[in-house]
Formats: structure tokens, C-alpha cells, sequence
């Protein structure tokens, strides 16, 4: 009986993944602006203000710092007039004569005020959400559209009782309807008015991490409410600091980020043969699609003007 040996070559060659994540690269801009000026400065001349997302950015970040205990603007700030109703995702615009506002409110007192109570003759004011409060419920279907909540409640597990039991923590469309619902009440109640506190970074990035300064936020000398945050270029912490305030700031680039991976294979075909290349590429997009890779592209590089090298260990 004849044997016939096939000789397979290994073959090793690079390929780039290149992934659609953004590496952040921070710019130091000593020129003082204020925050809305800064943010300016940095579109036009950059991509926007610095976001600081995870502990290895701000450890990049205080790299760019100068060290000289000034502040520097970054992308946050604290929209301290977007109030929402619970029922309902659009913003809530105040005018001249509605919302109620109690005298100087809202003020957010100690940077952490982003939840709205109702006193007994109609007014309104911010407060922590972290306290306890009776509150009022809508219920569409109910016999009474306004129920009297006397329990003792945190804001955002009245919210869930409200959603639980009837429809959702109470929304006040107009005075008349808030003329019809505070004589109910006989103290400070909740209802569904609230603002997301220190949500914001310029470039619309979702806040994930924070490096606040001990005892900040704190809204302290804010008087016309604009919050945003600076960082203490002598110690990298965070704080709270009226917008209107110049400061020099810190920009960032997006730079696209890339990995090579080295690939080993065995194979009689021609690996210099570009329809073999292609095949090859194909399969390994879907292999990593499956592998639950997302959003990138992978091409070929070459070494000394080739694609595929022969291992120095041959097998048979």
C-alpha cells in the first residue's frame, strides 16, 4: 500500500483589530475662560472639554496638570435648572409665574438639593432626596387623580410606591391644578418634580467616575446656581465652582485605538494567494463577532514586505 506524506509549512502573520473605542488625549490651555468659554475654546480647537471616566484617565489627566494649585476647568458641570417630571421625559420649563417657587428657591443648598417638596399653601422648594417626606401619587384610574401618601418616605422609594400602587409621584401641569392639590396637604410633601445631580460631562458621556475633593460638591458661593467642576492642579481633586468664574482648562483629542495580534497557521494553500487572504480575514471577523466583538475592522500588515512568514519550525 502506497503512503502518501502531505509537508504542511507553518506560516505566523499580523493582523490589526481596529476597535472603534476612543483613546482620550488630554490638552493643558493656560488661558483663562470661563467654563462656557472653555467649552467654546475646546470644540473649536480641539474636541471638547476633558471627561475623566475611569481612575487610569484621571491618572493621565494630572499628568497634563502644572502643578500650580490653581484650578482648571474640566467637561463637568451640574444642570442646576433641568428638572424632569417622573411622568414623562421632557424637560420642565419654568417661566414667571409657574412653578410657585418659595422666596430664593431653588437654591440647592450644599450642592446636593435635586428633589421638589410642596408646602401646604402651594409652594415650592428643593430639598435633599435623602429625606424622608410624605408624599402624593397620580393614579389615572383611580377615583381620585391626587392620593395623600402620610407615610414617611425617602423621594425615590416614594417614586416606586407611587409607580407600584398607582401611576407615579404626582406632576403639576399649571396653577390651577396646584391650587387644586395643596389644600389636601398640611406640610411639605413630595411630589414629581427632580434633576439629575452631576450627570453631565460636556461630550454627553455618561458619568462613571469621580475624584471630588473631601466635603465637595458643595455649591458654596454659587450665587447665580451655574456648578461646573475643576480640578486642583496641585492635588488632582475635584471641585464645585461657579461657571462664571475664568480658570484655565483642559481640552481633549479622540484618538481611534488599535491592537495587533499575531496569528499562527498551518496550511498547504497559498497564503500569498489575496482570495486566501480575504477568506482568511472573513472568518476571523466572524469568529470574533461570535466571541461577542463588536465595532472594528481588521486588515493586514506587512513585515519586510510580506504578509506571511514561514515559522522556523516546520511539522510534517
Amino acid at each position: 500500500m502506497k503512503r502518501t506524506l502531505l509537508l504542511v509549512l507553518a506560516f505566523s502573520a499580523g493582523v490589526y483589530v481596529l476597535s472603534t473605542n476612543l483613546f482620550r488625549e488630554y490638552h493643558y490651555v493656560s488661558s483663562p475662560k470661563t467654563w462656557a468659554e472653555a467649552q467654546r475654546y475646546c470644540r473649536e480647537a480641539y474636541a471638547d472639554l476633558a471627561t475623566v471616566d475611569s481612575p487610569e484617565e484621571n491618572d493621565r489627566l494630572l499628568l497634563e496638570l502644572q502643578g500650580s494649585g490653581q484650578f482648571a476647568w474640566i467637561g463637568l458641570y451640574d444642570n442646576t435648572t433641568g428638572w424632569k417630571w417622573t411622568m414623562g421625559d421632557d424637560d420642565f420649563v419654568t417661566n414667571n409665574s409657574f412653578p410657585p417657587w418659595e422666596p430664593n428657591q431653588p437654591d440647592n443648598y450644599g450642592g446636593k438639593q435635586s428633589c421638589i417638596v410642596m408646602n401646604w399653601i402651594g409652594g415650592w422648594r428643593d430639598e435633599i432626596c435623602n429625606t424622608e417626606r410624605p408624599f402624593i401619587c397620580f393614579d389615572e384610574h383611580g377615583p381620585s387623580k391626587y392620593v395623600v401618601v402620610n407615610t414617611f418616605m425617602f423621594w425615590e422609594d416614594a417614586k416606586n410606591y407611587c409607580r407600584s400602587k398607582h401611576t407615579d409621584l404626582v406632576r403639576v401641569w399649571n396653577t390651577s391644578q396646584n391650587d387644586e392639590i395643596h389644600p389636601l396637604i398640611e406640610r411639605n410633601y413630595w411630589i414629581g418634580l427632580y434633576r439629575d445631580l452631576w450627570a453631565n460631562w460636556s461630550d454627553h458621556s455618561l458619568l462613571t467616575f469621580t475624584n471630588w475633593e473631601t466635603g465637595q460638591p458643595d455649591n458654596k458661593g454659587s450665587t447665580n446656581m451655574t456648578s461646573c467642576a475643576a480640578v486642583d492642579t496641585s492635588t488632582g481633586t475635584w471641585w464645585d465652582v461657579d461657571c462664571s468664574e475664568e480658570y484655565e482648562f483642559i481640552c481633549q483629542t479622540l484618538i481611534p485605538s488599535s491592537r495587533r495580534m499575531e496569528l499562527h497557521f498551518q496550511s498547504e494553500a497559498d497564503l500569498n494567494d489575496p482570495d486566501a487572504q480575504q477568506q482568511i480575514l472573513q472568518q476571523l471577523h466572524a469568529k470574533l463577532e461570535a466571541d461577542g466583538l463588536t465595532d472594528f475592522k481588521l486588515r493586514w500588515i506587512e513585515k519586510d514586505g510580506q504578509i506571511f512568514h514561514k515559522d522556523t519550525k516546520e511539522k510534517t
